[in-house]
């Protein structure tokens, strides 16, 4: 069985916000919805709302294969961001 090819939509703020920044800022919001989808479908993940943004990163709520509620966060490595993924994945959420 083919896996459903997840359609996501960049908000038109969140990209004008990288409209300043340079030729790698462009060429990864160019490429964001595809990222996206990919992410969607390696990791067996749904989308279960509308997509939303902050000043530097695409949030995406999922639910996972067994309907846990997730949320993916795509976010342009740079500098002041290379650290992100680490903090998450450290974070205590409280139950």
């Amino acid at each position: 069985m083919t896996p459903p090819i997840h359609r996501i939509d960049v908000p038109d703020v969140f990209a004008a916000s990288f409209g300043d920044h340079d030729a790698a800022g462009r060429a990864w919001l160019a490429a964001l919805p595809r990222l996206a989808a990919d992410l969607l479908d390696r990791w067996d993940l749904c989308p279960a709302g509308p997509t939303t943004h902050g000043m530097a990163s695409l949030v995406l709520p999922v639910t996972g294969a067994d309907g846990t509620p997730a949320v993916l966060k795509l976010q342009q490595v740079r500098e002041e961001t290379e650290g992100a993924p680490l903090s998450l994945r450290t974070c205590s959420w409280p139950a």
